[in-house]
């Protein structure tokens, strides 16, 4: 007598596990997989950090090669993330009166601050890269952008604490973080992919670099102008 699945009541097959069961079983292993790649990652975040801090060019050549496009989204998810942390700590230190009315405003810097930025340097990356007749993917430029991204990204974090101190620091990590930007741009272009600076490409790269400079200044005192 045929036995019959107590789930769907199809008819068993002769290992006796109904194909509605598998399709669980496989979702089951699927989630947990992606909770291992998960926790895999949180646990080498520290390492790849370090690595790409220590030798920023080295480990962004190294990306670039091998278009490790998963510790490149990694570094840029925590920079989005401590951005957004360090303008929210901002306003509860020293506007906390203005904390609810002015979210829209310190939300909006905290994500796209960072947003900006790379996408700026996504654009003069490829820019450069058309304009010297060279093949790039997607993946190599996400790759060795995060893996520079490392010193800005550390900048941001120090923020986190040392705003607390007054709001003139706030602004000199500002500054630096930017400069750490700048760098890490200029980095990229002329070590990571080879690009040659010619006046053309050096007077490209400056506008982009101009135009991040205005982009996010003017999203900061957006921010400011709300807070005060």
């Amino acid at each position: 007598m045929a036995e019959f699945c107590t789930n769907c009541g199809r008819p068993l097959p002769e290992d006796g596990i109904c194909p509605c069961q598998r399709g669980r079983t496989r979702g089951n292993v699927r989630r947990g997989n992606n909770r291992g790649e998960l926790e895999k990652a949180v646990r080498a975040f520290p390492s790849l950090w370090l690595r790409c801090l220590s030798d920023p060019i080295g480990a962004s050549r190294r990306a670039q090669e091998r278009s490790e496009i998963s510790d490149g989204l990694t570094i840029m998810a925590a920079t989005v993330i401590l951005s957004f942390l360090a303008t929210v700590i901002y306003v509860l230190r020293y506007a906390a009166d203005h904390f609810g009315r002015a979210v829209l405003r310190w939300a909006a810097t905290g994500l796209f601050a960072p947003v900006i930025a790379f996408a700026l340097t996504f654009g003069l990356i490829y820019a450069l890269t058309v304009m010297s007749k060279m093949r790039v993917s997607f993946f190599s430029v996400v790759s060795a952008v995060g893996a520079m991204t490392a010193l800005p990204m550390t900048l941001l974090a120090l923020s986190i604490f040392l705003s607390l101190i007054h709001p003139a620091v706030y602004t000199v990590l500002c500054v630096m973080i930017f400069a750490s930007w700048a760098l890490s741009v200029f980095l990229l272009i002329s070590q990571v992919f080879g690009i040659r600076l010619n006046l053309i490409n050096c007077l490209t790269t400056i506008g982009g670099m101009t135009l991040g400079y205005f982009a996010v200044a003017l999203l900061r005192d957006w921010m400011l102008a709300g807070l005060f």
